[in-house]
C-alpha cells in the first residue's frame, strides 16, 4: 500500500507537468490538419444538388483560403487555386450549433440535428461570416479545435479530451517504466537465427 501511495502523488505531478506538452502536441496536429484543408457541402435548402467548397489554412497560419469546386476534389486542392482568403487576424469569433448565422436562418436546416452537430461558423469584421457544414465528427472536432487554437483559446472537443486522456495514460507509463529502470530499447531487438531444424513443430496429420 505504501508503495501505491508514494506513486499516486508523483503520477498527479507527471500529469501535470505533461499535460502541457501533450496539448501543444494536439494543437500542431489540429494545425497540420487545417493546412490540409477540407472539401465542404454546400447545403442549400431549396435546391438539394451537391456543390462543394474548400477550405484550408496557410502553411504560416497566418491566412485561410477558401474557393467553390465544381466536384468534390480528389486529393488537396492547392492555394494559389482557391479565389478567396480571409486573414486569421480579422477572426472575430468561432460560434458553434444553434448559434450560427446559417442556422438562424428562416427555414434554415436547424430541425435536423445532424447538421446543427457539424455547423460552425467563422465571424468576422463588423457582420462578415464563413458558415461551414463538417462532413462527419471528426472534421467538425479537427476545425472547431484549429480554430480557437487559432485563437489562443481552449480547444474543447471529445476528439482532444479522448486525444488527451490515451497521450498522457501512454506517456505516463513509459516516464513511470524509466523510474523503475526498466530499460526501453531505442531499436527493436534483433530477429533470432532460424532454428537447424523443425522437428519440434507439431504434425497434425
Amino acid at each position: 500500500a505504501r508503495q501505491n501511495d508514494f506513486l499516486v502523488l508523483p503520477n498527479l505531478e507527471l500529469k501535470e507537468k505533461i499535460q502541457p506538452e501533450i496539448l501543444e502536441l494536439i494543437k500542431q496536429q489540429r494545425l497540420n490538419r487545417l493546412v490540409e484543408g477540407t472539401c465542404f457541402r454546400k447545403l442549400n435548402s431549396r435546391r438539394r444538388q451537391d456543390k462543394f467548397w474548400y477550405c484550408r489554412l496557410s502553411p504560416n497560419h497566418k491566412v485561410l483560403h477558401y474557393g467553390d469546386l465544381e466536384e468534390s476534389p480528389q486529393g488537396e486542392v492547392p492555394h494559389d487555386s482557391l479565389q478567396d482568403k480571409l486573414p486569421v487576424a480579422d477572426i472575430k469569433a468561432v460560434v458553434t450549433g444553434k448559434d450560427c448565422p446559417h442556422m438562424k436562418e428562416k427555414g434554415a436546416l436547424k430541425q435536423n440535428k445532424e447538421v446543427l452537430e457539424l455547423a460552425f461558423s467563422i465571424l468576422y469584421d463588423s457582420s462578415g461570416q464563413l458558415n461551414f457544414i463538417a462532413p462527419d465528427k471528426h472534421e467538425y472536432c479537427v476545425w472547431t479545435d484549429g480554430l480557437n487554437a487559432l485563437l489562443g483559446k481552449d480547444m474543447l472537443s471529445d476528439l482532444t479530451r479522448n486525444d488527451l486522456d490515451t497521450l498522457l495514460s501512454m506517456e505516463i507509463k513509459l516516464r513511470l517504466l524509466d523510474l523503475e529502470n526498466i530499460q526501453i530499447p531505442d531499436a527493436p531487438p534483433p530477429i533470432p537465427k532460424e532454428p537447424s531444424n523443425y522437428d519440434f513443430v507439431y504434425d497434425c496429420n
